[in-house]
């Protein structure tokens, strides 16, 4: 009995013992993304959390166990402090090639991925191969960068010069990845429903995977925006998935200001169909019965000039 006591107590002991985890005040990132790598060195599934803008990221402690809790096993979770910085410290990594890239590969990867990044600065890259006929190339200068991405798949073409000044094309392709933060819909959005921020919810993914453009807007201007269809609980919300609010619609009397020669005319209008801000839109002059054509202003009010000044 005396035994079975000191078991059953060992695995307790050893459970609390590795399921109540401690986070330091201060993480060290080697690189530009910050993962669960960078918290658990261990972890066998990693996961982007957050990407660098300077060389500095900060968490309240209950944000940062609310993500860690979400995206990992772990239950039991304590920290060091109630602020927790994550600093970029590149300085400690040795910058070393795969025994199996030749010198060409690696240093055409190299500049790839800093021109990646000057575009897409949340961009990784997967893979990367040249053709293995060029491998051997000794290159004195790049002269072009030319490619092109479909999905996550890129292929493109380096113009360079030889050791011996001769131009020479070398193509390669390579598997990228982009994460970043998209809007799901948390219950189903009927058609025309306006959007808000209690139907939708932000996931970070590889937005590279999709072969549809996710919809990116702030939370504050959601409002502007109502379901183009119905769109299904869990679903991503796609640009094509919604459209924006007319700020106008069919059969509203708006101002109109027709500017001539220095003279400036108003009246009102009749809208013939619905525009946001910006559009050229037809109208019916309330008191002529004229059709008339002009940009929507804020106001809203309509705006047509023919060769006067604003």
């Amino acid at each position: 009995m005396k035994r079975i006591f000191v078991i059953i107590f060992s695995i307790f002991f050893y459970i609390n013992l590795f399921s109540n985890i401690t986070i330091p005040a201060t993480l060290i990132s080697y690189d530009k993304i910050f993962s669960l790598k960078d918290i658990f060195p261990d972890i066998k599934s990693d996961r982007t959390l957050a990407f660098f803008t300077g060389n500095y990221l900060t968490y309240d402690s209950s944000t940062l166990k609310n993500i860690i809790l979400s995206t990992t096993n772990f239950s039991d979770i304590t920290f060091e402090s109630t602020i927790i910085t994550i600093s970029y410290n590149p300085s400690n990594v040795t910058l070393t090639k795969n025994s199996s890239e030749s010198n060409t590969e690696f240093y055409l990867k190299k500049y790839f991925e800093n021109t990646l990044l000057e575009n897409t600065p949340k961009a990784t890259i997967n893979e990367f191969e040249i053709s293995k006929y060029m491998k051997d190339t000794k290159i004195s200068t790049i002269l072009n960068l030319d490619y092109r991405r479909s999905m996550n798949n890129v292929y493109g073409n380096f113009l360079v010069l030889d050791d011996l000044n001769m131009k020479k094309y070398i193509s390669f392709k390579a598997n990228i990845s982009n994460f970043d933060y998209v809007y799901f819909s948390k219950e189903n959005i009927n058609f025309k429903t306006p959007l808000n921020i209690n139907l939708v919810e932000k996931k970070l993914i590889d937005i590279y995977s999709l072969n549809m453009i996710p919809l990116k807007v702030s939370e504050k201007n959601l409002s502007k925006f109502m379901a183009n269809r119905t769109i299904r609980k869990g679903e991503i919300i796609y640009e094509n998935a919604v459209k924006k609010i007319p700020d106008v619609k069919a059969g509203q009397i708006i101002p109109v200001e027709v500017y001539y020669d220095g003279v400036k005319i108003l009246s009102w209008v009749k809208v013939l169909n619905d525009a946001i801000i910006g559009d050229i839109i037809m109208a019916r002059n309330e008191k002529t019965g004229v059709l008339i054509n002009g940009k929507l202003f804020p106001g809203p009010k309509m705006i047509i000039n023919i060769g006067g000044n604003l």
